[in-house]
């Protein structure tokens, strides 16, 4: 189908093609947040998807792994060196993460099994420490002054998390864990990501990691907290999980 423009030449219309949902689901990869306090297996989890593995690392938690997966490639974020005074260095991680992403997106997918953001949580404080400086032009302590502005910050931070998400093949967050407030001076026990708020609704699979004592020894365990493939697995306790777990159970 064709359409004439203002100046009479003839042009093709832009290709719109859709595609049955099995089609889609081809190669799609699996999307999961795994969340909860330090040393609960989190990062080990993210490690055992199926290869080549890319980590992109805030923590410095995976190098302890190396003689376990000896194959997987990191490039850290934390620790970097920064001569400006004026900024921290979460402006210049945050411009590297944006780099990284836009690297391992374009990278053929058949070379690309599983990438690992760990963490996300400093990803999301990396963010806002850029919008401040390199948006506001105010300092990276300073509040905001309007509401709207949280709206900027949440666009920086979606845009290159949604390349992940849409990139055919597996992609694990790994987040702290924060206490639900019911007031001031009022925790909850209930926990949530700590991560910007529409991080869970990106992703197929979110897990809450803990370290239970019993049988007289420590577990890894995790529990399903949502599951877009099976809604009945929600509440699921998994203990020393895997993706092969996972991927198992969704299947």
């Amino acid at each position: 189908m064709t359409w004439k423009n203002t100046d009479n030449k003839t042009e093709a219309k832009p290709s719109i093609q859709f595609q049955t949902l099995k089609e889609a689901k081809v190669d799609r990869g699996i999307k999961i947040l795994s969340y909860g306090n330090f040393s609960t297996g989190k990062t080990h989890f993210a490690l055992s998807s199926k290869g080549p593995v890319y980590i992109i690392d805030t923590e410095n938690g995976a190098s302890p792994l190396a003689d376990k997966f000896p194959d997987a490639k990191v490039i850290s974020l934390s620790n970097m060196d920064n001569e400006n005074v004026e900024e921290k260095d979460e402006v210049n991680n945050f411009q590297k993460y944006i780099d990284v992403v836009d690297y391992l997106f374009n990278l053929p997918d058949g070379e690309v099994g599983t990438i690992i953001v760990d963490s996300i949580s400093d990803i999301w404080e990396y963010a806002q420490a850029y919008a401040k400086v390199k948006v506001f032009k105010i300092g990276i302590e300073d509040r905001l002054k309007q509401q709207w502005d949280w709206g900027i910050i949440n666009k920086l931070y979606i845009k290159p998390l949604q390349k992940l998400i849409d990139k055919k093949c597996n992609v694990i967050l790994t987040s702290r864990h924060g206490e639900v407030y019911n007031g001031p001076g009022k925790p909850s026990g209930i926990f949530e990501p700590k991560c910007q708020k529409r991080t869970p609704y990106l992703v197929d699979v979110v897990l809450f990691h803990e370290l239970k004592y019993s049988n007289k020894k420590l577990n890894y365990q995790c529990k399903i907290e949502k599951c877009r493939q099976n809604g009945t697995l929600i509440g699921k306790i998994i203990e020393n999980p895997t993706i092969e777990q996972i991927e198992e159970l969704i299947k």
